[in-house]
């Protein structure tokens, strides 16, 4: 999310990284890697489970994106890929303005 973060917010896209570390493990990760979105710490799993994203080894979530348009879930990606996973992101958002 992070090299696809400025074609995010140009398409009006509010970016969190949610994970069940610690805000004091999220904050030092957030520093090295110079994130420029908000990270949220989960570590009660209340958003994991709400959002039913498997647990690896019971602890940490796997990775998913999830795209909302006003309030409504319209994308979902189960598998996905540190690389790839903003421009897959950005690719479902033009094929959800495609089915306007």
């Amino acid at each position: 999310m992070q090299d696809a973060f400025e074609k995010l917010t140009e398409q009006k896209v509010t970016v969190f990284g949610v994970s069940t570390d610690s805000v004091k493990t999220q904050m030092k990760f957030s520093t090295k890697e110079k994130l420029n979105y908000t990270l949220v710490a989960d570590t009660n799993k209340m958003v994991t489970e709400a959002f039913k994203v498997p647990l690896i080894v019971s602890k940490l979530a796997s990775r998913r994106a999830f795209l909302f348009k006003d309030g409504v879930l319209v994308w979902r990606d189960v598998k996905g890929a540190t690389k790839t996973q903003g421009a897959d992101v950005l690719r479902a958002i033009e094929e959800n303005s495609d089915s306007e």
